[in-house]
């Protein structure tokens, strides 16, 4: 029986299994090794880290967090979660672990946008955040995906880092006549037709194409990306969510499942940046050992 089994072995669940591990409790991470941000070359933005190779942090990650007796990592994809007589089963493809408490820290499920070529360019010259990567693309001609949610900040946000911009809704109806008056007005470029394909070579894009047959050069863009907490494996859980999608927590990020929490990118159901999830996920491992520790165990 272990005292938190850690779903993900992520910047937030690994932080989690280090804080587990120093507090002398019992904890399993589970993962596949199949991260959302594996197509990314380098992480930024995290202090002492900065520029560092996914690879390598997480290598760093866990080498932290597995010295410590109590924390063991698994390899493998988790099936099912379940609920029983008070405590938690874990299956995965080949076992089936159990535990006081599990840690959802799982990132998120992504999808990219349905465009030709999008995968050749994602994570050398496309990027979604522009604070993990908009310092590199600085003063470069960018493409820049806006749909309802974005187009009323990221507009701004973006001219941050450039001034040479064209905005795109990818054939979405959410351009009103001032959204399109304060493009010209700032001289920035838009397009409102379905991006087609996108072109360029090394990984380095340089085209874009649209279906109304028009096309712009460019050196970088700032895509959007659809993300989601459906999980398979939580499907024989009947746990409440926002609107929005994001889980229902109280304060100290307990689902309205007792026991079970979540961290990181799946709390916020939102992509962030490393350093906010590792900092998520160690403050919510100490959530959780103050329940465990009240309860007696």
């Amino acid at each position: 029986m272990y005292d938190v089994i850690i779903i993900g072995g992520g910047p937030a669940g690994l932080s989690a299994a280090l804080n587990f591990g120093r507090g002398l409790k019992r904890a399993l991470v589970i993962d596949e090794d199949k991260p959302r941000n594996r197509v990314t070359e380098e992480s930024n933005g995290y202090l002492t880290h900065d520029g560092i190779s996914l690879l390598e942090f997480r290598k760093l990650a866990q080498k932290d967090a597995l010295k410590y007796e109590g924390v063991s990592l698994e390899r493998d994809r988790v099936m099912n979660v379940e609920k029983q007589d008070g405590h938690f089963i874990v299956s995965t493809s080949t076992d089936a672990f159990e535990s006081r408490q599990v840690l959802l820290a799982a990132g998120l499920r992504e999808k990219q946008p349905d465009i030709e070529n999008f995968e050749q360019f994602y994570g050398i010259s496309i990027f979604y955040c522009p604070w993990c990567d908009g310092y590199e693309l600085r003063n470069r001609p960018l493409a820049v995906m806006v749909d309802q949610d974005t187009i009323g900040h990221l507009v701004m946000l973006i001219s941050n880092w450039s001034r040479d911009l064209l905005f795109c809704t990818n054939g979405a109806d959410v351009l009103t006549d001032a959204h399109r008056k304060m493009f010209e007005n700032k001289g920035f470029k838009y397009n409102e037709a379905v991006i087609s394909e996108l072109s360029g070579a090394g990984g380095q894009v340089e085209t874009i194409t649209f279906e109304n047959g028009t096309e712009a050069q460019i050196k970088g863009m700032i895509a959007r990306m659809h993300w989601d907490t459906d999980f398979d494996f939580l499907e024989g859980l009947d746990l409440k969510r926002e609107d929005n999608g994001k889980f229902t927590v109280d304060s100290f990020s307990e689902t309205s499942m007792e026991g079970l929490y979540v961290a990181g990118e799946t709390k916020n159901n939102f992509a962030g940046q490393l350093i906010d999830a590792a900092s998520d996920g160690g403050m919510v491992a100490k959530y959780m050992m103050m329940k465990q520790i009240q309860a007696g165990f």
